[in-house]
């Protein structure tokens, strides 16, 4: 490798946590309830952050980049503190309701609009808020690059990669040419946390902040206009399981005179309602 800096892009995402996730009359995602980063999205950041350790601090630099509503910056602030350099953020009322076809096309012309040559781009394996695993493949055609999905391992070589792509019962191993995009399982590693030399710079980092009209899209493009996707009906499914019970005890004995004791509670209460009834 030259002496050139070594350019990293990360596609991150915030999505809501699980137990606050529901959907607008519309039929899209609701945005306002609480969030965090996409769990997928840390593994992509850690699969970075292994790279600029094997590379050099020195000689590497991490972008961080993510489309959606201001209060994303929560997550890249989050991704600085953790060791990135750099983030951005495409922010636009207009994006709203965007597709995978029609965020692909958005974060694609945003980096081509950066002007910085990646060497290689990273992204989760999906988002769990719409598991499609469809946005980082599209961003590499968008881009004209190879990629490679569902990667957990990465081995690099200067000019390539060498990765282990994981298959239904086996994986297959690719040596891909450089600039690429790999999308990142969550058996890849573990994404470490925050450390403190980079929290301080986190908080005080500037955020650059795009608009739709910035990139050159029209409002056709992107959201809802630009999306072929049709949501015909959305259900916001509610879960009234009873909580799980553990037992606990010293021994195995123990936790199993609990838990018949616990069922003949549950047969005893049981056969109670049917005299009532």
């Amino acid at each position: 490798m030259s002496n050139k800096t070594f350019k990293i892009a990360v596609l991150i995402k915030q999505v809501p946590i699980p137990s606050k996730m529901r959907a607008t009359k519309e039929g899209l995602m609701d945005r306002s309830v609480a969030s965090m980063m996409n769990p997928y999205c840390k593994h992509a950041l850690e699969a970075a952050l292994e790279l600029k350790d094997t590379i050099g601090e020195e000689k590497t630099e991490i972008w961080v980049i993510s489309m959606g509503p201001p209060n994303f910056e929560q997550s890249l602030r989050e991704a600085l503190s953790m060791g990135a350099d750099h983030a951005i953020l495409l922010s636009d009322r207009k994006l709203a309701g965007s597709d995978t076809y029609a965020t692909a096309k958005a974060l694609g012309t945003l980096i081509q609009k950066l002007g910085v040559n990646f060497n290689i781009v990273f992204a989760g394996l999906q988002t769990i808020d719409g598991d499609t695993a469809h946005v980082g493949p599209q961003v590499a055609e968008r881009l004209g690059i190879p990629h490679v999905s569902y990667v957990e391992k990465i081995d690099f070589k200067g000019d390539h990669v060498v990765v282990r792509r994981i298959l239904e019962g086996g994986n297959i191993t690719y040596k891909v040419p450089l600039p690429a995009l790999l999308t990142i399982t969550n058996t890849a590693n573990k994404p470490r946390g925050p450390r403190l030399k980079y929290a301080i710079r986190a908080k005080n980092e500037e955020i650059k902040v795009y608009s739709v009209d910035d990139i050159g899209l029209t409002a056709e493009e992107v959201g809802s206009a630009g999306s072929p996707t049709l949501v015909y009906r959305v259900k916001n499914v509610t879960h009234d399981r009873p909580p799980c019970q553990f037992m606990e005890g010293e021994t195995v004995e123990d936790k199993v005179n609990m838990l018949a004791e616990k069922l003949r509670e549950l047969v005893e209460a049981s056969k109670a309602e049917a005299v009532e009834a």
